[in-house]
């Protein structure tokens, strides 16, 4: 299996708060998704330095090809469900 440029570009999969972001950061992992954490110290004690308004300042960015299996466990978070039960 050859793997397509593509689908190792990095794309930002979610925008959130610092405790939200964290939790969907374990989720992803422990599912087998790899994710680079942005902004994730200015974040937490200076929202309003990476975003406007300091609103959704942690970015979570992951390799293009997983974006399919990381919508699905990211809309049942937000759902209130446990995507590893």
């Amino acid at each position: 299996m050859t793997a397509n440029k593509d689908d190792l570009d990095l794309i930002v999969i979610y925008s959130g708060n610092p405790i939200d972001s964290e939790i969907i950061k374990d989720i992803l992992t422990e599912n087998g998704i790899a994710v680079n954490v942005k902004n994730q110290l200015m974040g937490t004690i200076a929202p309003w330095q990476v975003s406007a308004g300091g609103v959704n300042p942690v970015e979570l960015e992951i390799f293009a090809r997983d974006k399919e299996q990381a919508l699905r466990l990211i809309n049942e978070f937000t759902k209130g469900n446990n995507p590893t039960a």
